[in-house]
């Protein structure tokens, strides 16, 4: 699973305008940025070992980059959080995220130098990962 999958599975979900990763050298209004965590997760491998691992776990930011109005941002960041909380077995560029785990509520980060709300949701995506028996059958 690769960010770009990930990227392009929110911006399926039609809640911004703009969906990118990475660094946006000048960020829209009414958009969403998906970028790898920052954060220090546990690594985790199967018994028998990775060929015999069935799930991966990709740990993603969520920046919600709004407008000047609160209130719009954080109902634009709800959106976001039940659309991610509710997804299932979703097909994107031939990669299966199994579900999305958000890590905690959506965090409010306060506003940018030019005014525009912003808010965090970090999340773990599950995805299927394709077993090495699987490749030969």
């Amino acid at each position: 699973m690769m960010l770009s999958d990930v990227r392009d599975f929110i911006a399926s979900l039609g809640i911004a305008e703009y969906v990118y990763m990475g660094k946006l050298d000048s960020k829209q209004d009414k958009a969403i940025g998906v970028y790898n965590s920052k954060h220090t997760h546990q690594h985790e491998t199967a018994i028998g070992g990775a060929a015999m691992q069935s799930y991966g776990t990709k740990y993603v930011t969520f920046l919600v980059h709004w407008n000047k109005s609160p209130r719009d941002t954080e109902k634009a960041a709800s959106a976001l959080f039940d659309a991610v909380r509710g997804a299932r077995e979703v097909i994107v560029n031939n990669a299966k995220i199994k579900f999305i785990q958000p890590l905690y509520e959506l965090q409010d980060v306060g506003t940018d130098d030019a005014g525009i709300y912003e808010m965090v949701l970090e999340a773990a995506v599950i995805y299927e990962k394709e077993r090495n028996d699987e490749k030969h059958e």
